[in-house]
């Protein structure tokens, strides 16, 4: 009965690999000739096919010649390897037979020359080693010697300004910065070499060492340290201390002063040939304006004051920058209030003095009377043996213009006005304002040099660059001279009037003093001393009892705002007060509203538009906002206002 072929696999000898290997599958015999091959190759011989003993061993007679069969070529059998080998051809299954052959780097030659010779050929005939470079090392830093003054107790004082680096401390002790780090870290400072420290924990490092820290604090032209650059502005030239080559003729400056409606504007538009008291509100100027026109060849400037009562800042600024101011009256009026504060304006700036008697083409003129009382206050005519000439004309007619021109010319030879055009530029500021699209522009006239587009300057505490300059005609030009007057744009905010403009040789310097000046101005409003005194205590509680008006004022031009500020606050009433919450010089906008709301105030605008959103608000959250054009009604109003303010008497009868 057949054996049942077992269920799990027999493992392959090494051996039987390596007949697989050599015979392939096509040429597999039988099982028979597998064994004998088996047979072989474990040492076997196999059995010979022997005829049985006893048997005949030739065939019978008549039998047929049986015809052996050939045999078949045997197959080659490779001797039986030996166990090296075997365990070779083992180990040659796993190596794979594309592995790619190592190469080996090309031998240098030089490196073969640099290596050492074998020891046969060290003798006499060996070459000299190569002389052997030492290593030379950086030598140690060096450690800084100590700075110090030692005091009259015999301590060690070093000197330091704030603030206090790490490194400069080391220095000044001796040390090494990282002896310093070491230490900040047991006070839980951790800092670089480059880093400042506080005071007190540098103080404490220093008296550890045995040192004593002394903060220095540098002065201007002073102090043990360098000494800080001091910028300042330049001095004006005196015109006498200039020699008389480098100067020149500059154009005089001539002021038109005097009393309301008295035609101080008409005479200069008919001087000028033209009409600007049609763009002035109710006809009387409320703005200080500056002009130039040319007579024989030669400029004259023209400044043009208001005559209202509240403009006496502004008739004072214009007299301050004159040469001559020409006191204007009405031949028919008189010698007014203004006309005689105009004069006193005049005396105090010290300028000479003319006088021109306007509108004597009415019948209601009367020169003598006004000569009279000219000679009254101390200004004698020419014709009545005087020194102050006095001229007859008409703005309306042109009566008298041509003399009135031949005079101030006259004059200003007389006074032989001459400047250096190549000095340092200085201007004065006579008014100020806020256009949209150039942002601060104000009017300007040249004292001494001559200003150029593109020079730093500073004023006041603002500084600036000129952008562009504009002539009195609203022309741009590149430069303006000496007693010319013009509008400059490139201020950094809204220039005081009054202020001058001093050229400066670099933009880096007029910000650093203009930033010296803000400094020392908010300083000052800090150190306002707040002394309470009963006086004060019992003033604030009659304040808190009255009525109270509060306005925000917004105006188109610096002097106006300064004009109807003083006149506000010298509204006077025991019964209600008048609080000036915010003043400036531009449209009203939103943020004018928003302030008005939160006060419960109202808004006055003076010369101004308004905005649309802040219409917009103004409607929204109720607030009132009152635009005047001319300053008297604008006055009679918040009086009128004010004592609106006030309780209903009531009387019983």
């Amino acid at each position: 009965m057949p054996s049942k072929p077992s269920s799990a696999k027999k493992s392959k000898s090494p051996t039987d690999e390596v007949v697989e290997e050599a015979v392939p599958a096509e040429s597999a015999k039988p099982k028979k000739e597998v064994k004998e091959v088996l047979s072989l190759i474990e040492g076997k011989k196999p059995r010979s096919r022997v005829p049985a003993r006893g048997g005949n061993a030739l065939p019978p007679l008549g039998a047929k010649k049986v015809v052996e069969p050939v045999p078949e070529p045997q197959p080659v059998v490779p001797a039986k390897p030996t166990l090296d080998e075997r365990k070779a051809a083992a180990l040659n299954l796993f190596e794979d037979d594309d592995k790619p052959k190592v190469r080996r780097r090309p031998v240098d030659e030089n490196a073969q020359q640099n290596a050492l010779p074998p020891i046969s050929l060290l003798g006499d005939n060996a070459p000299p080693p190569r002389p052997i470079v030492p290593i030379v090392h950086a030598p140690p830093a060096e450690v800084p010697a100590p700075e110090f003054e030692i005091s009259d107790s015999g301590e060690k004082i070093i000197h330091l300004k704030p603030p206090i680096v790490v490194k400069d401390l080391a220095d000044k002790m001796g040390l090494k910065p990282f002896k310093i780090i070491s230490e900040l870290i047991a006070f839980k400072v951790f800092a670089s070499a480059d880093k400042a420290i506080d005071i007190e924990i540098a103080e404490k490092i220093c008296e550890k060492h045995g040192f004593k820290l002394e903060r220095d604090k540098r002065e201007k032209g002073g102090g043990v340290h360098k000494v800080e650059e001091v910028i300042v502005e330049p001095v004006a030239q005196v015109v006498e201390e200039v020699e008389e080559e480098k100067l020149e003729l500059r154009a005089p400056i001539i002021t038109f002063m005097g009393h309301v409606d008295h035609g101080k504007t008409s005479l200069l538009d008919a001087l000028r040939k033209t009409q600007v008291t049609v763009g002035e509100a109710g006809g009387i100027t409320q703005h200080i304006g500056a002009y130039c026109i040319f007579h024989n060849g030669k400029p004259i400037t023209f400044i043009d004051t208001p005559g209202h009562a509240a403009f006496s800042a502004m008739r004072a600024r214009g007299a301050n920058v004159t040469d001559i101011v020409v006191l204007v009256i009405a031949a028919d009026d008189g010698i007014m209030p203004q006309t005689k504060e105009a004069l006193s304006h005049a005396k105090a700036a010290g300028v000479q003095l003319m006088v021109a008697l306007n509108k004597c083409d009415l019948p209601t003129a009367n020169v003598l009377r006004v000569k009279s009382q000219l000679q009254d206050i101390g200004l004698a005519p020419v014709d009545w043996g005087g020194e102050i000439e006095c001229m007859e004309v008409s703005a309306r007619s042109g009566m008298g213009l041509d003399n009135l021109l031949e005079t101030m010319s006259l004059q200003a030879e007389v006074l032989e006005l001459k400047a250096d055009p190549k000095a340092s530029p200085r201007a004065t500021v006579i008014e100020s304002s806020m256009v949209a699209g150039k942002g601060p522009v104000a009017t300007v006239i040249i004292g001494q040099g001559t200003l150029k587009v593109g020079q730093p300057f500073i004023c006041g505490p603002l500084w600036g660059k000129v952008k562009a300059i504009i002539n009195d005609r609203g022309d741009s030009i590149k430069e303006v001279l000496p007693g010319m007057p013009c509008e400059v744009i490139g201020f950094s905010d809204m220039p005081h009037v009054g202020d001058e403009v001093v050229v400066m040789n670099s933009e880096r310097d007029v910000k650093k003093l203009s930033e010296e000046r803000l400094e020392e101005i908010r300083q000052k409003k800090l150190n306002v001393p707040r002394r309470s005194t009963l006086e004060h205590l019992f003033a604030s509680i009659e304040d808190s009892n009255k009525k109270a008006l509060k306005v925000v004022l917004k105006c188109d031009v610096q002097g106006s705002v300064e004009a109807v500020a003083k006149c506000l606050t010298d509204i006077k009433s025991d019964k209600c007060n008048l609080d000036i919450l915010h003043q400036e010089v531009g449209a009203i906008n939103e943020s004018d509203v928003l302030l008005a709301s939160a006060s419960d105030a109202i808004i006055i605008g003076f010369n101004v538009k308004v905005e649309n959103k802040a219409l917009t608000v103004s409607k929204r959250e109720t607030v009132q906002i009152k635009l005047y054009s001319i300053i008297y009604e604008l006055i009679d109003q918040v009086k009128e206002a004010m004592a609106g303010l006030l309780d209903p008497i009531t009387r019983e009868k």
